[in-house]
This record gives structure tokens, C-alpha cells and sequence, in this order.
């Protein structure tokens, strides 16, 4: 019996259900019959106001907050006031006229709307706020309204601060600004020699104490950290290119493959950015992205001899070529700093330079005049819309191959960069020659393009 039953399946469990039913009832009740009655509640508590015991109350139950005489500050016996009795009022009437605040004083005047942050808006400057009102909706609002706390040493610093932003007439003064010009100068350089100073720049405690300064320069946020080295901060004018400025890109992803394990590719340092021409229709031109075809040297020992082709000692062979091979498309996801050739730049790239026989000693920095993301752009085929399709249609198809050629600047060249160095120096350019403009289709680059139709590129698909 006990094996049977035990072979035997169990029951399903079995859960309770009740039906549950809301029932709702009408509680109409009918209207009434008569009109109200006016009830007399009677109401004494005028009374206990009226007695005379309840100021004594109220005198013992509030203490008094503020220090007074016995008279609680106001006096009642006029004997001890002169000629009250004579019909003279005028020591019981203001002063007039009322006599000067004393500036220590004057605090203690200021509106009451001034002090501190107020919770509720006043009727001449705004509405109040609810406790359950949404925050981003007062967030404006709070913060035209707030009044931050201020100290009588920060009130009275605020006077100063305006004295002192006012122009004077003695800074524009020529020789005053000239003075501040060569101070700066003898700063900077604390071992040229004194005696060759100007008569109005001699005495300068300033000048005097430039060289000690310089020794105990610390830093201005951390007093721990001192300089251990200093530079003169320059333009490299002898180094910039004839736009005036560089770009720079940063690439979402590596753009080599032989980037692994830490190890990186020697080749990156001169590879090339070609631009891919865009369309010439102007609506097509505001919906695409600026592209760039990216392009390296084949071999490190190929990137090597790039680089010694533009050290200082290297010879005037024009005719070598350096084959780079293409590695992919890459379109822009986001650009920002871009500037014109004439406004001041936003960033700049530093370089510390330990001096040679080349160029001196300095910090040379470099106007940066756009900063490029860069990301591979999707090989798009024909299983995916049209649009992206015609856009791909449009564009040119990249060189497999460049044969890259080093020169030197030609005249027009030249005369973009005398412009741009001219800026910076404050002087005008010289004339142009006609026969400048004429060229000023050459390039700085020569590039003979090898098409392979049978294969695609390199690293074209992802």
C-alpha cells in the first residue's frame, strides 16, 4: 500500500478565491425644509483683552528683550527736561537738520531685503513659490532674486574695487607705458645688464628683485611646488605654416593596425590628411560631413628618411620620392576652434626647447586653428538606403598610393608666410610682384596618384 501510494500524484494545490465586489451606495439626502437658523455662539475673548489685568499678564509672561532704564526707555517725568515749561517743545520734536551717520553706522541702515537670501518673492520683485512647484521652473528665477550675504569688510571692499577699475589719465601716458614695457623685459631677463637700462627705469625695485623672484618662483595654488626650470614663452615664427596655424585630430579609434600590445607605429608621426572635395551644390555641402583620406608611409625606413628630409642639414634633393599607402576614410564627428586667419586663437600647442645652434632656448608655441575627431566612415553598400547610397555615388574614389615629393616654399608660399609673421610683428607686408600672384597656383606638395581598380584599399571595410 505504501508503494502504491507513494507513485500515486500528488494533488494540485489549490488557492482561495474570493470574489471581491465594491458596492456603492447613494447617501442622497434630502433638502431641507427651512431656512437656517442664526445661532448666537457666544464669543467673550474681547473681554479678556478689555481687562485691565492683562497687561500685567502679558508684561510677566513676554520678557523684556532689550536693555532699558526704569522707565523703559521712554521718559514720562518732563521736569528733567529744560524750558518744557516755557512753551520750548523742540527737544521733544527730530533734529533738524538730523545730524551725519557715522560710517561705522550706516550698515545698520540697509534695507531688510537686502540681508540675506529671502524664501518668497516681494511684491516689487516677483510672485512666491509653491512647496510642490517643479524646480528647473524656478531655478531662473531664484537666481535673478537671490541676495548672497555679505560682511561689513566685503561692503566696504566694494568702493575700493570701483576706485580702483576707473581709468586713470596718467596709463595712457607714453612713458609710463613704455616704462611698464621694459620693466616687463628686465623681469624676464634678470642677468642683462643694468647700466644699459633707461634713466626712468633705473631704481626699480621691481627690475632690482627680478633675479631672486625668479629663484623663489613657487607655484600660485600649490606652495609646495616650486619651479625647477624656466623658459622664455615665444612664437615660432621660423617653424609656422604659410595658413598661419595647425590642426589638430584626434581618431576615435587606431588608425594603424600595428598599434598593439603599447607598441606604437613610428609611421604615424608623418602621415598624411588628403580632403575629400565635397559636392559644389551648397544645401548638399551643409548636410555632409568634411571627410579626409588618411594615407602612411609603406615602411618605418620610409618614414625615417621623411623626417631627415625635414631636419636642418638635409640636402636639396627634390627629385626623391616616399610612397605612402592609403588606409582608410575618415569622416569628422565633431569639430570645434575653428578660427580665420586674422582672429586670436583659443588654444595653442607648447613646445620646450632645450636650445642649439639652430634655434634658441624658449617655449615656442603654435596657434591651433581647428581640432578635428575623427571616425571611420561606414562602407556603405547597397543594402542600405538610398540617400547614403547617392552620397557615396558622388564622391571619388581615394588613390591606393602617393608618391610624396619634399620641396622648397615657392614665392607665393613664401609671401603667405611674411604676411602671417608680419601680423605678429606689427608691420606691413611687402609689395607683392606680379609675377607671384601669377604662381600662386603651385603647390607645396607634388602627388602622383596610383589607381588600382581590381582591389579595394587597405582597411577600407570595417
Amino acid at each position: 500500500m505504501s508503494s502504491s501510494s507513494s507513485q500515486r500524484p500528488s494533488a494540485p494545490r489549490t488557492y482561495p478565491q474570493d470574489y471581491i465586489a465594491r458596492i456603492r451606495y447613494n447617501n442622497s439626502l434630502p433638502a431641507p425644509i427651512g431656512p437656517p437658523k442664526l445661532l448666537d455662539i457666544p464669543n467673550a475673548a474681547f473681554v479678556q483683552y478689555t481687562d485691565t489685568a492683562f497687561a500685567s499678564q502679558l508684561a510677566r509672561s513676554e520678557p523684556i528683550n532689550i536693555e532699558v532704564d526704569s522707565e523703559l526707555g521712554m521718559p514720562l517725568d518732563l521736569v528733567h527736561i529744560p524750558r518744557v515749561f516755557e512753551g520750548d517743545d523742540s527737544v521733544l520734536r527730530p533734529l533738524e537738520p538730523p545730524p551725519p551717520v557715522d560710517p561705522r553706522d550706516r550698515l545698520l541702515l540697509r534695507n531688510a531685503a537686502s540681508l540675506g537670501k529671502p524664501t518668497t518673492r516681494t511684491p516689487t520683485g516677483g510672485s512666491n513659490v509653491s512647496f510642490l512647484r517643479r524646480t528647473e521652473y524656478i531655478s531662473a528665477e531664484q537666481s535673478r532674486s537671490s541676495f548672497k550675504s555679505t560682511t561689513s569688510t566685503q561692503l566696504v571692499a566694494i568702493p575700493n574695487k570701483n576706485r580702483r577699475s576707473q581709468a586713470r589719465p596718467e596709463d595712457s601716458d607714453p612713458v609710463r607705458i613704455l616704462a611698464a614695457v621694459l620693466r616687463g623685459f628686465d623681469v624676464a631677463n634678470p642677468s642683462e645688464d643694468a647700466s644699459s637700462a633707461p634713466s626712468f627705469a633705473i631704481g626699480d625695485k621691481v627690475s632690482q628683485n627680478a633675479e631672486r623672484n625668479w629663484k623663489e618662483l613657487k607655484h600660485p595654488n600649490k606652495p609646495g611646488v616650486k619651479a625647477v626650470e624656466t623658459f622664455p614663452f615665444l612664437p615660432h615664427l621660423e617653424g609656422s605654416s604659410d595658413t598661419g596655424g595647425y590642426m589638430v585630430f584626434k581618431f576615435q579609434t587606431t588608425p594603424a593596425d600595428d598599434e598593439k600590445d603599447g607598441h606604437r607605429d613610428i609611421r604615424m608621426d608623418t602621415s598624411l590628411f588628403q580632403p575629400v572635395e565635397l559636392s559644389t551644390d551648397a544645401d548638399e555641402q551643409e548636410d555632409r560631413k568634411e571627410g579626409f583620406d588618411f594615407y602612411i608611409p609603406d615602411s618605418e625606413n620610409t618614414a625615417n628618411a621623411v623626417k631627415r628630409k625635414f631636419a636642418y642639414e638635409a640636402d636639396g634633393d627634390d627629385d626623391e620620392e616616399f610612397r605612402y599607402n592609403y588606409v582608410r576614410r575618415y569622416e569628422t564627428k565633431n569639430t570645434r576652434g575653428i578660427i580665420s586667419v586674422d582672429q586670436q586663437p583659443d588654444e595653442i600647442a607648447l613646445r620646450l626647447h632645450k636650445g642649439d645652434e639652430y634655434l634658441p632656448r624658449g617655449a615656442y608655441y603654435y596657434p591651433i586653428m581647428a581640432r578635428y575627431i575623427l571616425r571611420p566612415k561606414r562602407k556603405v553598400k547597397y543594402g542600405v538606403a538610398m540617400t547614403q547610397r547617392t552620397e557615396d555615388e558622388d564622391e571619388d574614389e581615394p588613390a591606393e598610393a602617393l608618391k610624396l615629393r619634399i620641396r622648397e616654399l615657392n614665392e607665393p608660399e613664401k609671401r603667405r608666410r611674411v604676411e602671417y609673421v608680419s601680423r605678429y610683428e606689427g608691420v606691413e607686408p611687402p609689395a607683392a610682384d606680379i609675377d607671384d600672384e601669377q604662381s600662386h597656383a603651385n603647390k607645396h606638395e607634388d602627388h602622383d596618384s596610383d589607381h588600382d581598380d581590381e582591389e579595394d584599399a587597405p582597411g577600407e571595410e570595417e
